[in-house]
């Protein structure tokens, strides 16, 4: 097995964006503007960029060998992440990344039956390195805001039990 060269490695790359297009579908993806860490360090993203069109291949229900080529080794059959495959040329991708899904039943711009999905893991091949195979997991909605917690405990204990003597 031979090392690719540069010409070697940009004709694999357009072979998968050729792929892509053919067997992929057309996403909406969105890198974060500005990300921000939390006290726990979980990644806050401030803002998102404009959307931008790309063709990617995802897969809804990998199987265990594509899981364990990536080091993405599941405890159970039910508990396979989803997985998306992006060409190399995807702009500052990062974790915190979204990709939206357009409902093909309803006109774009209505956000109420996109899919949105988040980048949380990032891998490449490097036998082929053609694209960036990342695990997105689904945006159910934004992340709810703390609330403050009610103090409900009485001062005085007036709980009786009844007793029959």
């Amino acid at each position: 097995m031979g090392f690719l060269v540069n010409r070697d490695a940009t004709l694999l790359r357009n072979f998968f964006k050729e792929a892509a297009k053919l067997r992929g579908i057309q996403v909406n993806y969105q890198y974060p503007i500005d990300m921000e860490l939390s006290n726990y360090g979980e990644e806050n993203p401030i803002g998102f960029s404009e959307p931008v069109e790309m063709d990617i291949i995802f897969d809804e229900n990998p199987n265990i060998r594509t899981l364990k080529k990536y080091g993405w080794v599941t405890e159970s059959g039910g508990d396979q992440p989803y997985i998306a495959n992006l060409p190399y040329d995807a702009k500052n991708l990062c974790k915190g990344c979204r990709i939206i899904i357009p409902s093909p039943l309803l006109p774009s711009g209505t956000t109420v039956s996109d899919r949105i999905f988040v980048v949380t893991d990032i891998h490449s091949n490097l036998e082929f390195p053609e694209a960036w195979a990342c695990k997105v997991a689904p945006v159910f909605s934004d992340k709810p805001k703390p609330q403050s917690v009610e103090n409900k405990i009485k001062t005085s204990n007036d709980n009786y039990l009844k007793v029959k003597l």
